[in-house]
């Protein structure tokens, strides 16, 4: 007995595919016009709502097997151009001149371009959570293939080279799933109310920023922190921390931190990472210059230097936000320091 197989042209452009459809929304949109009459129209806002409701639906049926990184797609994105084009002319009731970006804003719509892609991320994004079972989990690299034996054309047993040359959904579905983080902590004990760093150590816990972008009050927070990181270095319980981290162009970000005593820097460390942000850089440099001294005895008054104060607020703050779960493990420690000893101060 044979079993039959599945050939799968690498050189499909599903042109035909996305003309039958758009042929039929064009048929469905003849088919609505007859709701209204000569004498009395239906609204604008009934109009887009029947486009999302009956047409969209239709146009963008199966799109995730054309649309990804490197398929040609120009020809398929000019027919559903044209005939959202025509949609949104309807809608609106302007003139034919009339350009199609334009129209598209007074009746409320985004480009197709942009909806495809939104919508293809949010498919992407789907398959975090997919059963165990599901087949497409072979086809994954082992990060996100949930424990599942690889298929032997799956991601997993790719070359490097071969990842690059490669087109297809899968690789997108891979790439995107690689920049999900679970960031988000929202039991833990520290965003109980009355339990943050803001409700016990408020007087202990200091911002100084500038209060506004002029020259001169620039000067004056500029002379401010020299002397206050001048002071630092003559306190014998005083240590001063100057972070900073920057985001390539490549993508690679690098995270780095000071540590200043009796005017010398004592240590210097620096972090790599990629696929992250400027934000996430900044909070991994501060997490790394924090780290070491926390723990030290002698230290009782620590002065943070950094150029994202809002990132600080953040860390004292300790709310639902992005990048909770990495503010956690700043903010516990900080907790520790000065439950230590009631003479612990932080100042940013």
């Amino acid at each position: 007995m044979e079993v039959p197989r599945v050939f799968f042209d690498h050189k499909l452009n599903f042109h035909h595919y996305v003309h039958f459809y758009v042929i039929k929304c064009l048929l469905t949109l003849n088919a609505i016009k007859i709701l209204g009459n000569s004498s009395r129209d239906i609204s604008p806002t009934q109009k887009h709502l029947l486009y999302r409701m009956c047409i969209l639906s239709i146009m963008l049926y199966g799109f995730q097997l054309w649309f990804f990184k490197g398929a040609p797609t120009v020809k398929n994105l000019i027919e559903l151009k044209k005939i959202q084009y025509r949609i949104v002319l309807w809608i609106t009731g302007a003139f034919h001149i009339s350009l199609s970006e334009d129209v598209e804003v007074i009746a409320s719509l985004i480009p197709i371009t942009f909806h495809l892609r939104k919508l293809n991320g949010h498919h992407h994004l789907r398959y975090a959570s997919i059963l165990l079972s599901y087949a497409i989990n072979s086809l994954l690299d082992h990060q996100h293939s949930k424990n599942q034996k690889p298929h032997k054309y799956s991601m997993a047993n790719f070359m490097n080279k071969q990842q690059f040359k490669l087109k297809s959904p899968i690789k997108d579905i891979n790439e995107r799933l690689t920049e999900i983080k679970n960031e988000f902590d929202p039991f833990h004990s520290i965003f109980y109310p009355g339990l943050q760093l803001v409700n016990h150590f408020s007087d202990r816990i200091t911002f100084h920023s500038s209060k506004s972008t002029n020259n001169k009050d620039l000067f004056i927070h500029t002379s401010n922190l020299n002397n206050a990181f001048k002071k630092s270095q003559t306190a014998p319980t005083d240590i001063t921390v100057i972070t900073d981290g920057s985001v390539k162009a490549n993508g690679s970000a690098v995270a780095v931190a000071h540590i200043w005593k009796d005017n010398i820097v004592i240590s210097c460390l620096k972090a790599q990472a990629s696929n992250v942000t400027s934000i996430e850089a900044e909070l991994m440099a501060i997490h790394i210059g924090l780290t070491l001294i926390l723990d030290n005895k002698n230290v009782q008054h620590i002065i943070i230097i950094t150029d994202s104060l809002v990132l600080g607020q953040k860390i004292i703050n300790s709310g639902d936000q992005p990048l909770q779960k990495s503010i956690i493990l700043i903010a516990m420690k900080i907790k520790s320091f000065l439950e230590k000893d009631g003479h612990n101060s932080i100042q940013f």
